[in-house]
């Protein structure tokens, strides 16, 4: 089957290139072209096949893998999840996924995707991993696309603020109960900022009564009582972070978080790019 690959260029500019399918299923077709693409390349394709076709227009999709086969080049190309996930919805947070800053620039996004795609691809007979490299796939559509990422971002946040919010302002502060729960939360969310960021892992007053929904005034004494235990100290910035001793605590009370899938090893020189 030949179909007609849209590349758009660094310039900005549009490039037609023609590709023969190899293969196609629901979510992506494999194709033989004469033009090295690149993985996380997005393009459009006419005369793509129904199955990936759903709708007006071209579809729109990112390619996956390519492999040079003679003069020519195989690639794969994915139509996978055309819009953003809602992470509310979704186990996987994309950052978390790709061990990257939330602020990572496009740049470090994509040198990373490159080289995971290589190390996950299900053909590859050492590292392969099918599952991974779904995860991989749909999480550079995401966050690949500036539109998109701004989108996830915003429903990232609602959702963080909301798996947080163990506390109306109404309800905080009510009983030994309710402390010891208060404690617990502070704690989670100090050893979630500090394993996302390893080297910024302090967390302001106000941003605790934002993601928590607690007053700081019903803050005082938890914060007073996990400094006297040595479960948190003090940054140089005024803020609270969670030390050695909070991290045993943390995973003593069960409040650490489990990962919901395997999480790939990264990069170091990458992982930390912003």
């Amino acid at each position: 089957m030949e179909v007609q690959l849209w590349l758009q260029l660094p310039n900005g500019k549009w490039q037609r290139i023609p590709a023969a399918i190899e293969n196609f299923s629901q979510s992506g077709v494999g194709v033989l072209v004469h033009w090295e693409l690149e993985p996380g390349q997005p393009l459009l394709m006419d005369g793509a096949p129904a199955s990936v076709a759903q709708g007006p227009g071209r579809p729109q999709g990112v390619v996956s893998w390519v492999s040079q086969s003679g003069k020519a080049y195989r690639a794969g190309i994915s139509f996978e999840g055309s819009s953003a996930a809602n992470p509310a919805d979704e186990e996987l947070d994309y950052y978390e996924f790709l061990q990257i800053h939330p602020k990572a620039e496009p740049d470090t996004i994509h040198r990373l995707y490159r080289i995971l795609a290589k190390r996950y691809h299900p053909e590859n007979q050492e590292t392969g991993n099918e599952l991974l490299f779904k995860a991989l796939v749909m999480a550079y559509r995401v966050l690949g696309d500036p539109v998109r990422r701004a989108a996830y971002d915003v429903e990232r946040s609602r959702a963080q603020k909301r798996q947080w919010r163990v506390f109306s302002q109404e309800s905080a502060g009510g009983g030994v109960t309710a402390e010891r729960d208060q404690r617990r939360a502070v704690l989670a969310l100090l050893y979630v900022k500090r394993m996302r960021e390893t080297h910024n892992p302090g967390v302001a007053v106000q941003e605790f009564e934002e993601l928590l929904g607690i007053p700081r005034e019903h803050l005082e004494f938890t914060l007073w009582y996990l400094r006297k235990h040595g479960f948190v100290a003090r940054t140089d910035y005024g803020r609270f972070a969670i030390t050695v001793r909070g991290v045993d605590r943390a995973e003593e009370w069960g409040v650490a978080p489990r990962p919901a899938m395997p999480t790939p090893e990264m990069e170091p020189c990458l992982s930390q790019g912003r």
